[in-house]
């Protein structure tokens, strides 16, 4: 019986570790790829809750701003009135630290309307952001007529707002209910999120949300 030399054999243990080798580098990376696209395919789009259609209202700065304005980049709309004491200081303190949170190469803008057009004019809301510490480069405190900012508030992104019924007896803070839901709408006016806007936790997964967007091309 031949035997192979000792050089032989350390060649040819050399080239099947380095076969091995190979192998198990590649079976990873293609591990890797099958799992990560494995996980894209098992992850759903975001739904499509409503569609903002369009709106005509003014800014903090007494612009004119219309959902034309707002197309090809996320933002998140909310309901807040400068008098009330309680979850609309709550809600802006939170998405400011949000904004904070979201660096801006996400294209993630904020929007507010007030409940209180009466009162909350373009100079008391331009106030309000800069108490609030809002960036004016991502932000916009939107009133205009209230049939208008009620419509667009519950009709296209599903936020409740009211005049109390009893305004005889409310206090100044207490002149308006409105809910404290944000949404996220997408670049083409879909709203495709909501969440609590009091509650620092839930709006931690807009970051998220907001990949998600991305890989969709939202």
């Amino acid at each position: 019986m031949q035997h192979s030399s000792p050089p032989q054999r350390l060649e040819w243990l050399v080239w099947a570790t380095i076969g091995l080798a190979v192998g198990l580098v590649l079976g990873a990376y293609g591990y890797s790829r099958l799992g990560s696209a494995g996980a894209r395919r098992g992850e759903p789009p975001l739904p499509v809750l409503a569609r903002v259609t369009g709106f005509d209202l003014t800014n903090h700065v007494g612009q004119a701003i219309s959902a034309a304005d707002l197309r090809g980049q996320p933002w998140l709309a909310g309901i807040i009135f400068t008098r009330c004491p309680g979850p609309c200081v709550r809600l802006t303190r939170n998405l400011v630290a949000l904004q904070d949170q979201v660096p801006a190469t996400t294209g993630l803008r904020f929007l507010l309307l007030t409940a209180d057009p009466q009162h909350d004019v373009p100079e008391v809301l331009r106030q309000y952001g800069e108490r609030w510490g809002a960036d004016p480069a991502r932000w916009q405190f939107v009133t205009g007529s209230q049939a208008r900012l009620y419509r667009l508030a519950t009709e296209q992104l599903l936020l409740a707002v009211a005049e109390n019924p009893e305004p005889e007896t409310a206090a100044p803070q207490d002149l308006f209910l409105h809910t404290t839901k944000v949404v996220l709408v997408d670049g083409q006016g879909q709203v495709r999120a909501a969440y609590d806007g009091e509650d620092p936790e839930a709006l931690r997964r807009v970051a998220d949300d907001l990949r998600r967007l991305a890989q969709e091309g939202s």
